[in-house]
């Protein structure tokens, strides 16, 4: 089997500085505790996203976000206007990777997310990425994966697409995962600022859905699964016709 090599980036274009709506709401400053060379190192691992030619103009915006805002989002790389999950032949890719940049789109909509402009679907830090470069990234590699990759996320980080099977999962991600020695409220506090680490909650970093329902998918796979076994629902049917009643 032959596997084709990309290159996946940011264009070294500079988007347009970020505009805000009105009445959306916003995470709060999360302070600043971070020594020198912390403030200098989360600034070098933030610019590692984009070309070098823009780092005089990024650093500058990145080092003021983190002074005021307590982490580094990368507001300048959020898409403009709305984001929501929009029918799926809208996106571009295999269906299961097009699928995928549904659900994360649709945690990131004004209507669904409790701070969508910092990233966070729920739960007051569920963040679906640390910041807006990685969003842009992840879409590219979903854009252009097939059936025989797998896209690896390390708490928002796209290490890139893998060698991998059409039956194998096409994401494979992980957030928050610390060391047990550092595995602390106050390390990991330090190391979400310097953009090394995130939290993800059960569903936000995990990309499903929120919003109509809780846990939409897993409720009708848990559904599904019981009529296939008790009502004998065949594979190729779904819950058509079936009337379920639930005591709350």
């Amino acid at each position: 089997m032959v596997y084709r090599k990309f290159e996946v980036h940011l264009t070294d274009e500079l988007p347009p500085e970020p505009t805000f709506e009105p009445n959306i709401r916003r995470a709060p400053d999360r302070g600043l505790d971070l020594s020198k060379k912390d403030i200098a190192l989360a600034v070098k691992n933030a610019l590692r996203y984009v070309p070098q030619k823009l780092h005089s103009v990024l650093a500058p915006e990145f080092l003021q976000e983190l002074k005021t805002r307590g982490r580094i989002y990368g507001y300048r790389y959020r898409p403009q206007g709305k984001i929501y999950g929009k029918p799926i032949d809208e996106y571009k890719g295999i269906t299961p990777a097009k699928a995928i940049q549904v659900m994360i789109d649709n945690n990131l909509d004004f209507e669904v997310a409790l701070y969508p402009y910092e990233l966070v679907t729920y739960g007051e830090t569920g963040q679906v990425c640390q910041n807006w470069m990685q969003y842009r990234l992840i879409k590219q590699y979903l854009e252009i994966m097939t059936e025989n990759q797998t896209l690896v996320v390390a708490s928002g980080h796209p290490l890139g697409l893998f060698p991998s099977r059409p039956e194998a999962p096409r994401v494979i991600s992980t957030n928050g995962l610390m060391v047990g020695k550092w595995d602390n409220p106050v390390e990991f506090k330090r190391l979400t600022a310097l953009g090394e680490s995130k939290y993800g909650q059960m569903r936000a970093g995990g990309y499903m859905y929120i919003g109509p329902h809780r846990i939409v998918n897993g409720n009708y796979i848990t559904l599904l699964n019981a009529g296939r076994k008790y009502l004998g629902i065949p594979e190729n049917k779904n819950l058509a016709g079936v009337l379920y009643v639930s005591s709350g």
